[in-house]
């Protein structure tokens, strides 16, 4: 199981929240500081921004992290256990130091065929070579090459992971709608 699952912190909390809901999201975890969209394809965490936790995170979901772990590692890319805040996960590290955790999730479902939305994380790196290795042996599955290097990447369980070229590693969030992507970033929803 994997499932893509970036985090957004924003300053914008309750406008963001407000947005995805209107672009078709539902809402399936909310508290003051927290919620979890759910596009059919793909979910979305959405955080006040705090001191160091800022922008958007790349993150994902998989089923048992042991056992992610083990395949990951036997595949040749860093991965160790954590306990994240959402309770046990893992962390993946790709050659250049850029790394990013996966909880640990029992809701096993597939992506709905008939979503309308998916979640499309893009991981802005410069090496985009090593980023594409890095998806595939986690487990994502190859959909496209891109222009810049990148590709584009499939998580079974939901979304999408494009990588691209860039100064230095970052994330950025968007929500496809009939084929439009819709980003999202700390300092401004467009």
């Amino acid at each position: 199981m994997l499932r893509v699952r970036p985090i957004l912190f924003t300053p914008f909390f309750d406008d963001t929240a407000t947005r995805l809901l209107e672009l078709g999201l539902t809402r399936s975890e909310n508290d003051d500081d927290w919620a979890e969209f759910d596009t059919g394809n793909g979910k979305v965490g959405v955080s006040r921004e705090s001191p160091g936790h800022q922008g958007t995170l790349l993150g994902f979901e998989i089923r048992d992290a042991a056992i992610f772990v083990q395949r990951t590692l036997a595949d040749g890319t860093h991965a160790e256990l954590i306990d994240t805040s959402s309770g046990p996960g893992a962390r993946v590290t790709a050659p250049g130091g850029f790394s990013f955790d996966l909880t640990a999730s029992t809701d096993l479902r597939l992506p709905d065929p008939d979503a309308r939305l998916a979640v499309v994380a893009t991981w802005h790196t410069p090496d985009p070579a090593a980023a594409n290795k890095v998806l595939a042996d986690m487990g994502a599955k190859f959909v496209q090459d891109r222009v810049d290097g990148g590709a584009l990447f499939r998580a079974k369980n939901g979304g999408f992971v494009a990588t691209a070229a860039g100064a230095a590693d970052g994330v950025e969030l968007g929500i496809m709608k009939d084929g439009e992507t819709l980003t999202f970033g700390a300092g401004s929803e467009s």
